[in-house]
C-alpha cells in the first residue's frame, strides 16, 4: 500500500510541476506578430485599420477612425474573433499571408495589411 501511495505522490508532483513550468511559458510568450499593422479594405466599401498586437497576441484596433475592433492572432497567424461590437465590421484572414477578408451585415471585402 505505502508503494502504490508513494507512486501516486511523485506522480501528482511531477504533474504539479508541469503545469507550473506551462503557466511560466504562457507568461513569457511573445507573438511572433506584436506589434503595429496598418490595413487598407476594399470592396463594398473602402477605409483603413491599424491593429496593434499585443505580447500574447491580443489585437486592439480601430477601423477608419470612430470604430474599434477586438480579437485575437493565433500562433498560425489566423486572426480570430477580430470584430466591432458596435458595427459589426468582422475581419477574417492572416497575418501570415496579410490578406483576407472584411464583412459587415450585408457588405463584403477583402483587405491588404502590413507591419509598421
Amino acid at each position: 500500500m505505502k508503494k502504490y501511495l508513494f507512486i501516486i505522490v511523485v506522480l501528482l508532483s511531477v504533474l504539479s510541476c508541469d503545469a507550473y513550468w506551462e503557466r511560466q511559458n504562457m507568461k513569457n510568450y511573445e507573438s511572433p506578430f506584436k506589434g503595429n499593422w496598418a490595413a487598407k479594405y476594399t470592396g463594398d466599401k473602402e477605409g483603413t485599420f491599424v491593429l496593434e498586437v499585443g505580447n500574447s497576441g491580443s489585437i486592439f484596433g480601430r477601423r477608419n477612425t470612430d470604430d474599434y475592433l477586438g480579437g485575437k492572432v493565433l500562433e498560425t497567424g489566423a486572426l480570430l474573433g477580430l470584430t466591432s461590437p458596435t458595427t459589426g465590421f468582422m475581419i477574417q484572414g492572416s497575418l501570415i499571408t496579410n490578406t483576407g477578408n472584411w464583412k459587415m451585415g450585408e457588405l463584403s471585402g477583402s483587405w491588404i495589411i502590413e507591419k509598421q
